[in-house]
């Protein structure tokens, strides 16, 4: 009962830990864009392209990680012959 829990919190660390990657990695490099362009005197190129690469990123990121851990979730689950993964 305990490791569920512990498992389940686990799980939603991850999740919230995710979720403030993707809103506040993007929007920090964008403030640094931001602050860039009104030292350069430029328009908001620095701030739309710092933002959007990251966002990017973070999204490639946790498509990523998601897939890799579904995969070894995956293979810990038995074939549709009954086997398991170690061939049982």
């Amino acid at each position: 009962m305990v490791a569920k829990s512990v498992r389940a919190l686990e799980a939603a660390e991850d999740g919230v830990v995710a979720a403030f990657e993707l809103v506040l990695t993007p929007a920090l490099f964008a403030f640094f864009g931001y602050l860039l362009d009104k030292w350069l005197g430029t328009g908001p190129i620095l701030l739309a392209s710092l933002g959007g690469v990251v966002a990017v990123y973070e999204i490639w990121k946790l498509w990523y990680t998601y897939t890799q851990k579904m995969k070894s979730y995956e293979d810990l689950l038995p074939d549709a012959k009954g086997k398991g993964s170690n061939g049982d």
